[in-house]
Order: C-alpha cells, then sequence, then structure tokens
C-alpha cells in the first residue's frame, strides 16, 4: 500500500475542539488516570489497521512534555502510542521524564526495534519500571500478520518478545486486534505466549476501530468479544475471578457507567485479560482515559478524540484512503 500523495494536515493548525471534540480539560485539571500521547506518528510499518495513519505530522516536543508533567494535579499513568513511540528520537528521554516526575510509563509497540537486544538493553538501563506492549494481531501466524499488518512478522515479534524478557522486563503485555472471520484463532495464542514466556502479566484483545485506516467488516462489540474469549479461555476453575472494571454493567453506581467500553479482569495469579470495543460512542465518557493534544496543554477523552481526528480526515481529505475494501490490497 503506497504512501499519499498529498501532505496529511498538521494537528498544530487544529487544536482542541476545533474538530469536533465536546470534552476537553485543562492539564492543569486533568480528571484521567491514564493518559495516552502519540509522541510521534513515525512508522516503520505500513498497517492495514492503523487508527492514527497520518505520518507529516510533527513529533511531539520534549519540553512541551516535561511542561505537562510539571502541570499535572496528579500522578498518572502515561501510556506513549505513535505512529511508532520508539521511533521518537528522544524516546527514552520521554520514558525517563515521565518517571522523574513521578509518573507511571506504558507504551505500545510494534516491537521492531525491540528485535535488536541492544534496544531492549537501552531501555532497560533507563532504570524505569515500565509495561511493555507489543502488539502481536497474529501471534505466531504470518497469515493474519499479513491481512492486519500488512507483513510477514511474526519471527520479529517472537523476537521482540524474547529479549524483552531477557533484558529482565518482568511486566509485558502482548495485545491483538481482533477482526471478524480472519484472526479469532489469535485469542488463545497470546494465552500459549503468555504461559511460555513469564514476563506477560497482561494480555489484550480489541475490536476494530472504525478510525483511522481499517478494512470495512462489522467488528465485534463488547459482549461478543467477551463471548468470544470465554469460548477460548474459560475460567481458571483454581482461582476465582476478579473482575475490575466492567463497561457491560449498567448498575447504578458502577464506576464505567455501562459505557460498553472495556472489561478488565484477572483471569489467574499471574494474567490480567482486557477487552476493549475500540473508539464507540458510547466510550466517549470513559473516566479512565484521555489524551494529550500538542501544544495546547490540553485533554480530551481518548475515544472521541480518536473518532473526530479520523472523520475530520475522511470527510476534508478523501483521497487519503483511509477506508479500505476487503479485498482490496
Amino acid at each position: 500500500m503506497g504512501s499519499p500523495a498529498h501532505n496529511a494536515p498538521r494537528l498544530k493548525q487544529y487544536p482542541s475542539g476545533k474538530i469536533g471534540s465536546k470534552i476537553v480539560h485543562s492539564v492543569d485539571r486533568n480528571p484521567y488516570p491514564i493518559i495516552y500521547v502519540d509522541l510521534t506518528h513515525r512508522c516503520n510499518y505500513d498497517c492495514n489497521y492503523c487508527y492514527n495513519p497520518v505520518r507529516t505530522v510533527p513529533d511531539m516536543s520534549l519540553d512541551y512534555f516535561k511542561e505537562v508533567c510539571r502541570r499535572l494535579p496528579n500522578r498518572v499513568a502515561f501510556r506513549f502510542m505513535g505512529g511508532e513511540p520508539t521511533l521518537h528520537p528522544q524516546f527514552l528521554e520521554f520514558v525517563s521524564t515521565a518517571y522523574e516526575h513521578h509518573h507511571m510509563v506504558s507504551f505500545v509497540s510494534n516491537g521492531a526495534l525491540f528485535a535488536d537486544p541492544a534496544f531492549a538493553k537501552a531501555l532497560k538501563d533507563t532504570r524505569v519500571p515500565v509495561i511493555a506492549t507489543i502488539s502481536m494481531n497474529g501471534g505466531t501466524n504470518n497469515e493474519w500478520y499479513r491481512f492486519i499488518d500488512n507483513g510477514d512478522v511474526a519471527e520479529e515479534k517472537l523476537a521482540a518478545l524474547r529479549n524483552l524478557t531477557d533484558a529482565g522486563f518482568t511486566r509485558i503485555a502482548i495485545t491483538a486486534i481482533i477482526v471478524r472471520g480472519v484472526n479469532e484463532g489469535v485469542v488463545p495464542e497470546l494465552m500459549a505466549l503468555a504461559d511460555q514466556f513469564k514476563s506477560v502479566r497482561y494480555v489484550h484483545y480489541r475490536s476494530v476501530g472504525k478510525v483511522g485506516r481499517y478494512v470495512d467488516t462489522e467488528p465485534y462489540d463488547l459482549q461478543e468479544l467477551k463471548k468470544l474469549v470465554d469460548s477460548y479461555i474459560p475460567r481458571d476453575e483454581n482461582f476465582e475471578r476478579k473482575v475490575k472494571f466492567d463497561g457491560l454493567d449498567a448498575t447504578p453506581g458502577n464506576r464505567c457507567f455501562g459505557c460498553m467500553g472495556c472489561y478488565e479482569y484477572q483471569q489467574n495469579q499471574k494474567i490480567e485479560i482486557c477487552l476493549i470495543d475500540f473508539a464507540k460512542p458510547d466510550t466517549f465518557t470513559c473516566w479512565k482515559r484521555g489524551k494529550l493534544i500538542e501544544d495546547t496543554f490540553q485533554i480530551e477523552t481518548f475515544f472521541e478524540n480518536m473518532v473526530q481526528f479520523s472523520s475530520y480526515l475522511e470527510n476534508e481529505y478523501p483521497e487519503y484512503n483511509l477506508k479500505l475494501e476487503a479485498g482490496s490490497f
């Protein structure tokens, strides 16, 4: 799949609220315990499913991020994303800066740089207790990776897992997009990898969000996703499952308000499983997830930001090929 012929808009020209987002907070009054940060829009993959396919947006400034860390009123969990966050030339400095301000750090990576053990060691040398998340949409199956990630990358992913484990990381997450009729079999594969690698503590499955670039198929909703995962991963009869967040529960007083966004539970003494129904309107009021906006010192609700920016691109730049038809690639 080739790159678009024109230049995509720069986000700096469209500050928070101007592309339709309604829920906006000042950094100084941030209410979210988790803040997602797009460090860079660069990427070394060309996936058929990408919530953020724009590549011409400038990298986030480290000085700006330092000021955000200084102004936040409470400790948060930063989740660095992109593009591919490890491609930011100051990725390690972002990790250290967040930790120096007493914030927690995790990131979501395609794992390509961690296929080199030297990069895993460099991150470990920061001495920051990160949660390293590797996207593994195909598990160990290159046929699934070709459909979703647009390449044969299974060995690269496994090398990243081995190198992070060998470097001494003790909290690794593996995650997969579940595409209806394509890669449902990745559900047990990720659990098998979690059993194989002692450092894998979290397994995340999410539906296809109709944002950014995607193949236009019908995504799983949260209820369907829960049934699918339960069919492959039955309850551990030696462990009482502990539900942490239940977006399916609309009972008054439930902190997730029946937002239908996520379902998190402790499957056994080692593994926590998280299911996410990605970027649906019901999730716009999610109290957990915020998105840091470049330059404006503002934070929007994560899912609304993604949907509004994707709609903006689709409406204003229809030649930027976001929605792919099945069989067209």
